[in-house]
C-alpha cells in the first residue's frame, strides 16, 4: 500500500501541457499551500514523503506546518494514477488537444538539452520561471508522426478523467475565459479555506504573467493563446487529428463542427507563439 498522504493534501493531473503547472500554482497560492510533484526531485522540491522503494513519493517545498496543504502534480492517466496514488481529492485540467500537443512537440524539443530556472516578482509574488535549453523548432512531417503517436493517448487521459465521478474535470479553455469562477468550482471541490483573494491569484498568475510571457516556443510559460494551432497545422495534420481522435474532440466539447477538418484553412500569418 502506498504510504499515506499528508492532511489536506490533493492532486492536480493532466495530460501534459493542459495548463496543470498554471493551476496547480494558483490553488497553492488560494490555499496557502505548497507545492509537490511526484517521483521527480527538481530542487524546487526538497521535502520527501513516502518510500522511493514502495512505488509511490513525492518531493515538495518545505511545510511551514504539519497541517498545511500539499498540491500535488502529476501527468499520469487516471488508470495508472488509481493504482499508485494514495486517496485524495483530484482536480483534473484538460486542454484541446490541437493546443496541446502543438505544446508538447515544441516543449520536448525545448527541453531535450535541460532547462534555465530563474525566479521573479510578480506582484510581490515570487515565481519560478523555467526555459528550455534549445529553441526548437516545426517539421510538418515530424509532427504529422508525433500526432500519429499522441493524440490517442490525450484522448484517452482526458476521456477517463471526464468519466470518473469523483474528479473535479476543469478545461484550460474555460480558465482562460472565466478565470475566478473555474478556480471557484475546484475549491468547492477541495473544500480548503482561502488564504488569498481570487483577485490576488489574479493579479499574480493571470493577469502577472502576461507581463512575462514573451511567446516563443522555448519558455516553459508561454503566452497559452488559445486556438494558436491555426497558426501551425497544415490541412493533412488537421484531417490526420480528425481520422485519430475527431469522435473525442467533439464528445469532450472542444469541437462542434463534425466537419471542422474539412473546413479548416491553414492561417498564413507570423507564427511567433
Amino acid at each position: 500500500m502506498p504510504s499515506p498522504l499528508p492532511p489536506n493534501s490533493f492532486y492536480v493531473v493532466s495530460y501534459p501541457r493542459s495548463g496543470n503547472t498554471w493551476l496547480i500554482n494558483c490553488l497553492t497560492m488560494l490555499v496557502g499551500g505548497v507545492r509537490a510533484e511526484a517521483y521527480t526531485p527538481f530542487k524546487l522540491y526538497t521535502e520527501l514523503h513516502g518510500d522511493p522503494a514502495a512505488g509511490f513519493h513525492f518531493w515538495c517545498e518545505p511545510r511551514q506546518r504539519p497541517d498545511q496543504p500539499v498540491c500535488i502534480k502529476s501527468h499520469d492517466d487516471l488508470a495508472t494514477f488509481r493504482g499508485r496514488h494514495p486517496p485524495a481529492p483530484l482536480v483534473y485540467i484538460a486542454r484541446d488537444a490541437r493546443d496541446s500537443l502543438l505544446s508538447y512537440y515544441f516543449f520536448l524539443q525545448a527541453y531535450a538539452q535541460g532547462e534555465e530556472l530563474a525566479t521573479q516578482r510578480i506582484q510581490g509574488t515570487e515565481v519560478l520561471l523555467s526555459r528550455g535549453g534549445a529553441d526548437p523548432g516545426f517539421d510538418a512531417r515530424a509532427f504529422a508522426d508525433f500526432l500519429r503517436r499522441e493524440a490517442p493517448a490525450w484522448a484517452a487521459h482526458v476521456a477517463s478523467a471526464r468519466q470518473a465521478g469523483d474528479v473535479c474535470f476543469l478545461t484550460y479553455e474555460e480558465m482562460m475565459q472565466d478565470f475566478e469562477r473555474t478556480l471557484r468550482r475546484a475549491m468547492a471541490h477541495l473544500g480548503l479555506p482561502l488564504v488569498h483573494t481570487y483577485a490576488e491569484t489574479d493579479q499574480v498568475y493571470h493577469a502577472g504573467f502576461k507581463a512575462v510571457f514573451t511567446g516563443n516556443n522555448r519558455d516553459f510559460f508561454r503566452r497559452g493563446q488559445t486556438g494558436d494551432w491555426k497558426n501551425w497545422y497544415e490541412t493533412e495534420h488537421a484531417r490526420l487529428l480528425d481520422e485519430l481522435i475527431g469522435p473525442s474532440l467533439l464528445a469532450l466539447g472542444f469541437e462542434q463542427d463534425p466537419a471542422w477538418a474539412r473546413h479548416y484553412t491553414p492561417a498564413r500569418r507570423l507564427r511567433n507563439s
